[in-house]
C-alpha cells in the first residue's frame, strides 16, 4: 500500500486545498439552503449535461478503485469501486427515465415517480456500500479473510442491487409511497426513506473520520467527496422540486462528489508514472554502465557505434575511433593484486574521461584492461592530440608498476574515416591493429594513420555498419 502515492500522508498543500474545497462545499449549501424552494428556469439540457458527468466521472473512478484494489487487497478499495460503480449505472438509468430528457415522461415505461424513487436508490445505496466496505475492513483486521473473489461479488451485487431497484422504481412505481405530487417531491424530506439516506450519508462520513482519521492523502479527498455528497442530499431535499435554486446546487455539490475522488487518483498515476519513467531511465542509464569504471559498457559502444557509422556516412563527416589498452597489465594484477588491479583500472578510467572536452565524445570499457573511445565529427589531428593527451593523463597518475617505464602506461591506436574516401575499412578494426602497432614497437604511445591492412585512412564502410 505504501506504493501508492494515495496512502501516502498528504502534504500541506493537500490538506489546505481540501479545506478551501470543504469551505466552498458549506459556503455553497449556506448560501443556496434559505433560497432552495425558489424555482429558476427549467434548463432541460442541464439535466442529460450533469448526469453525464456524473456516470463518466464516476465509472471511471470505480476502474481505478478496483485496480487500486488489485494492487493493495484493501476491502474499502473494493467497495469504493462497488459504490461508484453502482453510483455510475443507476445515475445513467435516471437520465433514460427523467422526465423531459427524451420523451415527456421518459424512457422505459417510466412512471412519475420513477426518478424520484431512483435518486433515493442512488443516494442511499451509495452510502450503504461504502458502510460495507468499513464493515469488510474491520472484519478484516480481524481476521476475516476478504479476497479477490468477495471483491468481485461486492460489485456484481452493487450492480445487481442498482438494476433490480430501477426496474422496480420504474414497472412498480405506482406501487411504492408517494413520494411527489404536483411536481413537488416535499413528501420526500418528511419520509422515512429520506431520513435513511441522510443517516447513512452521515453515517459514512463519520466512520471515514474515524477509521481513516485523515491520515492519508485517500482519506482526505474521499472525506471531500462524502461531505459534497451531505450536501448533495441536503440541497435536493431542501429544494422539494425540479428545477429549484436548491435542485441546481445540489447538481453542482454531485459533481463535486463524483469527481474528488476522481482528481486524487488522476494525480496518483500523473505522479506513478512519473515515478516509472525515472526508474526507468535510471534502469537503461545502469544497463549502459560498466560496474567497475562507471564508463559506458560493450554493449551500448556497439549501439552508439553502428549509429555513428550511419551517422557520419549520410551526412559526410569523418568518424575517429580509439583503441586504449593497459601496458602490462596482467602483471600488475599477479604482482598488487585483483583489487589494486581494479582500482588501477577505475583511475585510468577517470583519466580518460576527463580527457573529452566535446559533447558526443565518450570513452566506454571495451573488455578486460581495454578501453574504446568515439569521436564522432573528428578529424586525425584532433584525435591524434586527444590520445596523446590520454596517454599523458595516465602517466601523471604515476601508478608504481613492475613495467619498463615503472609506472603504468597505455598504449593507443588511432583510425579516422575520412569522408567521401572509396576505402572500405572498419575503423574499429583499424583502430584495433594500430593498437597492436603501438604494443609492438614498445608500448606506451600512440600509432594513428593505417588501416587495418597497411594502407592510410579510410572511409567509412559496410563492415562498420555490420558490427
Amino acid at each position: 500500500m505504501n506504493k501508492l502515492i494515495t496512502s501516502r500522508r498528504p502534504t500541506r498543500l493537500h490538506r489546505w486545498i481540501a479545506f478551501g474545497l470543504a469551505l466552498s462545499i458549506g459556503m455553497l449549501v449556506a448560501a443556496v439552503l434559505p433560497y432552495a424552494g425558489e424555482m429558476l428556469p427549467a434548463c432541460t439540457a442541464f439535466v442529460p449535461i450533469f448526469c453525464t458527468a456524473v456516470v463518466l466521472t464516476e465509472a471511471v473512478t470505480s476502474l481505478l478503485m478496483w485496480v487500486r484494489y488489485r494492487m493493495g487487497k484493501s476491502p474499502i478499495d473494493a467497495a469504493l469501486s462497488a459504490a461508484y460503480a453502482f453510483s455510475s449505472l443507476t445515475c445513467a438509468i435516471q437520465l433514460l427515465i427523467f422526465p423531459g430528457v427524451f420523451s415527456p415522461t421518459g424512457l422505459l415505461g417510466a412512471g412519475k415517480q420513477s426518478a424520484v424513487w431512483i435518486w433515493v436508490l442512488w443516494h442511499g445505496g451509495f452510502p450503504t456500500l461504502v458502510l460495507l466496505g468499513f464493515a469488510a475492513n474491520w472484519l478484516a483486521q480481524s481476521r476475516f479473510l476478504f479476497r479477490l473473489k468477495h471483491a468481485r461479488w461486492l460489485i456484481l451485487l452493487a450492480l445487481a442491487g442498482s438494476v433490480t431497484g430501477c426496474v422496480i422504481a420504474v414497472r412498480f412505481s405506482d406501487a411504492l409511497p408517494m413520494l411527489i405530487k404536483g411536481g413537488s417531491y416535499s413528501q420526500l424530506r418528511h419520509s422515512p426513506f429520506a431520513f435513511y439516506v441522510v443517516i447513512v450519508s452521515v453515517a459514512a462520513l463519520a466512520a471515514q473520520l474515524a477509521s481513516g482519521r485523515l491520515r492519508s492523502v485517500l482519506d482526505v479527498w474521499l472525506t471531500i467527496a462524502l461531505l459534497a455528497f451531505i450536501a448533495d442530499v441536503t440541497l435536493t431535499l431542501a429544494g422539494s422540486a425540479r428545477f429549484t435554486l436548491g435542485w441546481y446546487g445540489a447538481r453542482v455539490a454531485s459533481v463535486i462528489a463524483s469527481s474528488a475522488l476522481l482528481a486524487a487518483l488522476l494525480v496518483e498515476i500523473s505522479m506513478l508514472y512519473s515515478r516509472l519513467a525515472r526508474i526507468n531511465e535510471d534502469l537503461e542509464e545502469k544497463a549502459n554502465r560498466d560496474a567497475l569504471t562507471g564508463l559506458y559498457n560493450r554493449g551500448w559502444f556497439d549501439m552508439a557505434y553502428a549509429r555513428e557509422c550511419l551517422v557520419a556516412r549520410h551526412q559526410e563527416q569523418p568518424l575517429s575511433v580509439l583503441m586504449v589498452d593497459v601496458d602490462c597489465f596482467k602483471l600488475f594484477n599477479d604482482t598488487y593484486g585483483h583489487a589494486a588491479g581494479d582500482e588501477c583500472l577505475r583511475l585510468v578510467a577517470n583519466a580518460l574521461q576527463g580527457c573529452l572536452r566535446r559533447q558526443g565524445d565518450a570513452v566506454s570499457r571495451y573488455g578486460g584492461e581495454e578501453f574504446v573511445v568515439l569521436l564522432p565529427g573528428c578529424a586525425t589531428s584532433s584525435a591524434v592530440s586527444i590520445a596523446e593527451a590520454m596517454r599523458s593523463a595516465v602517466r601523471k597518475l604515476d601508478i608504481p608498476a613492475k613495467s619498463p617505464a615503472g609506472r603504468v602506461t597505455i598504449s593507443l591506436g588511432v583510425f579516422t574515416c575520412e569522408a567521401g574516401k572509396p576505402q572500405a575499412d572498419d575503423p574499429l578494426q583499424c583502430a584495433d591493429a594500430n593498437l597492436y602497432r603501438a604494443k609492438a614497437a614498445g608500448r606506451d604511445r600512440v600509432v594513428a594513420g593505417r588501416s587495418a591492412k597497411g594502407r592510410g585512412a579510410g572511409a567509412i564502410g559496410q563492415g562498420a555498419l555490420a558490427r
